[in-house]
């Protein structure tokens, strides 16, 4: 089983942590998560020209889930099932329909434009409201993150952001991988 309950530092390229609620808080994050999902539908149903209200509810709630996981930092199938069991605002994102590993990995692999889609758009508005207002600074009172923010503040102007939800759920497909190995 992977270990991705852990608060992981901002580093390898990323400009944010693996756990986005540590910015704005879990009922912001999915707020966030269902209005990039709208946002996302939206447009795909403007490209394929269909109703917005025909995107099934199963694939609707995938796409949440899995968005609002890699946000959080819950990569691996298994520890997403988990999260189901110990985590109540996973277990609300599924309104009672659990999927489970095989599910999650099929939705992953088949809908993954979709899901970097949704998932950069969320780390897009994080960012946004983290370090874009007012009186934003690169700091958030945890020193390894504020000094690595501060590091990457000073060579970079706006992050790629889709390029950061692709690892996001690259590191999903390699969790998932490493505990088939096991």
């Amino acid at each position: 089983m992977t270990s991705t309950w852990q608060i992981n530092p901002v580093g390898k390229g990323r400009f944010l942590p693996d756990d986005l609620s540590l910015y704005i808080g879990k009922k912001t994050l999915v707020k966030l998560v269902l209005e990039a999902r709208e946002e996302v539908n939206a447009r795909n149903a403007q490209c394929e020209g269909r109703e917005t209200g025909s995107v099934g509810f199963e694939s609707a709630m995938m796409l949440t889930l899995l968005t609002y996981c890699y946000a959080t930092g819950v990569y691996g199938s298994m520890d997403i099932q988990l999260g189901m069991q110990r985590d109540q605002m996973i277990r609300y994102l599924c309104a009672g329909d659990y999927p489970d590993i095989c599910v999650v990995r099929s939705f992953r692999r088949y809908h993954r434009e979709t899901i970097t889609r949704c998932l950069a758009a969320v780390l897009q508005r994080v960012w946004e409201l983290r370090f874009c207002g007012e009186d934003a600074e690169p700091t958030c009172g945890v020193p390894y993150i504020e000094a690595s923010l501060t590091r990457w503040f000073e060579g970079n102007s706006t992050p790629d952001f889709k390029r950061e939800a692709e690892e996001r759920i690259l590191q999903a497909a390699r969790a998932d991988s490493m505990a088939a190995d096991l």
